[in-house]
């Protein structure tokens, strides 16, 4: 018992060093920064997320989002990196990163992506955007703070989960395509059939018919 004892003394002491902490900065500058962030990404999200195919949108977003906060929670547990300002208490600092800019991001390069080539294009871009700008602007404004971790390590766990998260939605979507269970609405263009192509008679098709 002595181990597990242990453990929770060392988490009550973290709580006695956090929950002070995070009343002194609630609703400091930083602190609205961060709500303000949040609220206007949803916002944009909503505006221009494609609501025929919300369902299966939101499940490709939830499993980024849950990825991005398995990798939160590895980093920070070994000491990777810290957020110093938190909009709640609880977590690590969870809603910024882990359950706004990141997933909305990927669920919008995901529904407007339709081939592999885009979308691979485009997350490159976007990931690039996110890790090498938006979060060494966390780290300048100390809302984050990096010790052992890099850039490149969100990076490269975040585009290969994102890879692989489409190609799980792509083969799900299939199978349902297949049962017949999914409406057309929500497929995306890549799994949509095309149209036979009608022969085009040109007039001398059509005078050789009439011979």
């Amino acid at each position: 018992m002595y181990y597990t004892d242990l453990i929770r003394d060392l988490r009550l002491q973290l709580w006695g060093i956090i929950y002070p902490q995070w009343r002194a900065d609630l609703f400091s500058v930083r602190w609205w920064l961060i709500a303000s962030v949040i609220a206007i990404c949803y916002a944009i999200w909503w505006k221009y997320v494609d609501k025929h195919r919300l369902s299966n949108i939101l499940l490709f977003g939830s499993f980024i989002a849950v990825s991005r906060i398995i990798m939160d929670d590895f980093g920070a547990s070994v000491g990777g990196f810290v957020y110093a300002i938190r909009l709640i208490s609880l977590g690590h600092a969870l809603f910024l990163n882990d359950l706004t800019v990141f997933p909305l991001t990927f669920m919008l390069v995901y529904q407007y992506c339709s081939t592999w080539k885009s979308f691979l294009v485009c997350s490159v871009i976007a990931n690039a955007v996110l890790c090498f700008a938006f979060l060494p602007l966390l780290s300048s404004l100390e809302i984050l703070q990096l010790y052992t971790w890099r850039y490149y390590y969100t990076f490269l766990i975040i585009l290969g989960i994102a890879i692989v998260m489409r190609a799980i939605m792509l083969t799900v979507l299939w199978f349902e395509e297949q049962d017949g269970t999914l409406e057309r609405t929500e497929l995306p263009s890549t799994l949509l059939a095309k149209p036979a192509r009608r022969h085009q008679f040109s007039k001398s098709d059509s005078d050789k018919q009439k011979r």
